[in-house]
């Protein structure tokens, strides 16, 4: 069991997306994580956020096991994309269980899935990026307020977006930066792809 997977830790975190996104969750539910020593991991799922039409999902566990390429604030994951399928948003949650400790979430990562992430769609790619919304303006502190500085436990939100499985080998070929200057939706889940 993982000392830093408490309950108090995930309501602080409950607490920090309320003043960032302005509402509780749609649900919150458990993903399986494949290292259970690691601590739980969890979906926090956000219907018509952060407006009508969109769909967002932070991932809880992440944060919860370092991994050697993070200098000093740990990460959370997180996705928003234009669609009803409030699958999407345990996209961020799946990915955090399966490969907890082993991806470092850096800015042009791309990273593949076995299967397409939700029925309605073949992506089963994500690149890693800043987040599509601007959810703060620095780290989320999930430390208790009566602590000083050096013993609060910071956060960095990680963007996902969902590309198909040629994007992500465009990526491996031609680099993070080749894609991103593509002209393509990166809210649309049921775009063609541009690679």
């Amino acid at each position: 069991m993982n000392e830093r997977d408490t309950d108090v830790r995930f309501s602080r975190y409950l607490e920090k997306l309320l003043l960032l996104t302005g509402k509780k969750p749609t649900e919150v539910h458990e993903i399986a994580p494949a290292k259970p020593e690691g601590g739980r991991v969890r979906a926090v799922v956000y219907a018509d956020t952060p407006e009508p039409g969109y769909v967002t999902g932070f991932s809880y566990g992440l944060s919860l096991v370092h991994h050697p390429n993070w200098m000093s604030n740990s990460r959370e994951l997180v996705i928003t994309v234009r669609s009803d399928d409030i699958g999407w948003a345990s996209v961020p949650a799946e990915t955090a269980a399966a490969l907890r400790g082993m991806y470092a979430y850096a800015h042009g990562q791309a990273i593949g899935y076995v299967k397409p992430y939700v029925e309605s769609s073949e992506m089963s790619s994500i690149v890693v990026a800043d987040p599509a919304v601007r959810w703060s303006s620095g780290p989320v502190d999930l430390g208790p307020a009566e602590i000083d500085r050096t013993g609060q436990d910071l956060v960095d939100l990680v963007g996902l977006y969902p590309v198909y499985a040629s994007e992500r080998d465009f990526v491996y070929a031609k680099g993070f930066d080749a894609l991103w200057r593509l002209e393509w939706d990166r809210f649309d889940p049921l775009r063609l792809p541009v690679a």
